[in-house]
């Protein structure tokens, strides 16, 4: 809930901005890349997954400062925040530069690591449909993909039962079915669409997977309204997307 910038609320907010699509010259992304080249934002050779500020608001467990945390997990928000620098209208020559050399990291060790922490096949999940944007590598377009999709295929919860708790389910990495890992994974993202209507309560969305443990329980019964309704809107473009939802009626007939 801390109501200052972060590179992590400014991944989200990019990526939200992309899928509606909002206006890539306008204020929303300048803004953001502005706030990116700031020196006081930068972190290593990126940005930091968690900001000093954090601890000052209610926040979930993995969210507070840690520098150790940073280490582990800035490489997805990383990755995620180049695409977004190297595929929208990024006027600034040097954190453009600054992207591409994080791609380029990236890729070097996409072929050479297992391990991307929480958010980074996720994030190299989200360059699926944007290989064509990515600085020059030794790596074909077609190798790239390849790679990526078998890391998907790794990471990917299988068992249903499991995905009663926080776990990579399907529909992290397939949206619809033009989605490159949706031949591989055809027959998870079915099961979790039937998973999703054999779920969904009754006058009620879909509870949230995970907990704060505790911490701030107050906050976090705001924040779990406000997830219930992000997953919820999640969740339904899902199954909008492989027409598991029935059109409304239209005309004299009653209807929600």
């Amino acid at each position: 809930m801390n109501p200052q910038s972060s590179p992590y609320q400014t991944c989200s907010a990019l990526t939200l901005a992309e899928a509606l699509p909002l206006d890539p010259h306008g204020p929303l992304y300048q803004g953001a890349f502005a706030y990116l080249n700031q020196e006081s934002t930068a972190y290593q050779d990126g940005w930091p997954f968690t900001v000093e500020s954090n601890d000052g608001y209610p926040h979930a467990p993995w969210m507070g400062y840690d520098p150790k945390r940073n280490d582990a997990e800035s490489f997805g928000l990383n990755l995620g925040l180049a695409r977004q620098i190297l595929t929208h209208d990024c006027k600034d020559a040097a954190l453009k530069a600054k992207a591409e050399r994080i791609v380029k990291k990236s890729l070097d060790l996409l072929f050479t690591q297992e391990d991307f922490g929480e958010m980074g096949v996720d994030t190299f999940c989200g360059w699926l449909k944007q290989l064509d944007k990515l600085p020059q590598s030794a790596y074909s377009q077609d190798q790239i993909q390849e790679r990526i999709v078998t890391l998907i295929e790794k990471r990917v919860e299988r068992d249903p039962e499991r995905w009663k708790v926080y776990t990579p389910r399907p529909s992290y990495f397939v949206r619809s079915r033009t989605d490159a890992a949706y031949p591989r994974l055809k027959a998870l993202v079915e099961a979790e669409l039937d998973y999703l209507i054999d779920t969904c309560p009754e006058n009620d969305v879909w509870e949230i997977p995970w907990s704060w443990f505790g911490l701030y329980p107050e906050a976090f019964q705001v924040a779990r309204t406000w997830w219930k309704s992000w997953k919820a809107i999640e969740n339904l473009a899902f199954l909008m997307a492989f027409d598991r939802i029935e059109p409304v009626k239209k005309g004299n007939e009653n209807h929600e």
